[in-house]
């Protein structure tokens, strides 16, 4: 049998991992009997975005995003709404998505995942003109991502040392929602709009997100006391935030939030900044992705 043509977009600035070695692990841990590998690095900013869209274009029968859920992001808006599928080698610092969809992080691992694999289409979300795989989120979440961007040094150590320091200075703002025609008016701390479940590193915000389902799970956390903060983290980590009385939560297909201002937000854990009312929309079944079988 002919074999398939796999595209791996490693992205040399995702979490604190070398990369130095992920294109021999690749290439010894592939299946060369069913795939021709082709291993590219990314240069600049969306980037992957390119690359991903010129290897459908050409036919490809998958790509890899090899990185965090920054570069799923990317390869994943150069796939939607066509058949390439978009696989997942997670090397970076939270790796929710991947998480999500039960990807190993050990790279060998998930490399067999590539080898064993199928298809399985998922939904996506639109926030305004920009696509989204995971999580979109307004509030300290944000905050967080806007000054991790700039930080000097990634990983998971960089984040919480951020979050345990922004904590007692951010202050909750009001929010003026609409969702499927219902208006709300909510005070968040944090405010969540997820597809998938968590933010990463099994941080689970939205505990009853499918990204299957045909909806958007809208997540809202109002300021807490800090010494219950622990009880939170353990609740976030044990996927049980929805039994928190400063947890509340929403589902809906079509959301709008009313803004006139500058708002800082995330998409996929990527800074984002926007000046006017933000439309976010549910694509179902709208990208496929490679995962391991239930039986296999």
């Amino acid at each position: 049998m002919p074999t398939k043509r796999i595209r791996f977009i490693i992205n040399p600035r995702s979490g604190a991992m070398h990369k130095e070695h992920f294109a021999d692990l690749i290439n010894s841990g592939i299946d060369k009997s069913k795939y021709e590998a082709e291993i590219v690095f990314t240069e600049y900013p969306k980037h992957a975005t390119e690359l991903s869209r010129e290897a459908a274009q050409r036919g490809d029968h998958l790509v890899v995003a090899v990185g965090g859920d920054g570069s799923v992001n990317e390869a994943g808006a150069g796939l939607v709404g066509g058949t390439t599928a978009l696989g997942i080698i997670p090397t970076g610092s939270g790796n929710g998505m991947a998480r999500h969809l039960n990807i190993p992080m050990n790279f060998k691992k998930a490399i067999e995942v590539i080898n064993r694999g199928k298809p399985e289409r998922i939904d996506t979300v639109t926030i305004n003109s920009h696509f989204c795989a995971g999580t979109f989120g307004l509030g300290f979440d944000a905050h967080i991502a806007h000054l991790f961007s700039k930080a000097g040094t990634r990983g998971y150590s960089t984040y919480v040392k951020l979050v345990l320091t922004e904590f007692y200075k951010y202050k909750s703002r009001n929010f003026q929602i609409e969702i499927d025609g219902e208006s709300i008016d909510r005070e968040c701390f944090l405010l969540t709009f997820a597809n998938s479940s968590q933010f990463g590193n099994n941080a689970v915000i939205a505990p009853f997100a499918d990204v299957k389902d045909g909806w958007i799970d809208v997540s809202m956390m109002k300021k807490f006391p800090v010494l219950i903060a622990p009880h939170l983290i353990y609740r976030m980590m044990n996927n049980s935030l929805h039994r928190s009385r400063y947890f509340s939560g929403m589902r809906g297909k079509s959301i709008r939030i009313l803004n006139s201002g500058t708002l800082l937000g995330h998409i996929d854990g990527e800074p984002m900044e926007f000046s006017n009312t933000i439309h976010v929309d549910v694509v179902p079944l709208s990208l496929n992705v490679w995962i391991l079988p239930e039986d296999a």
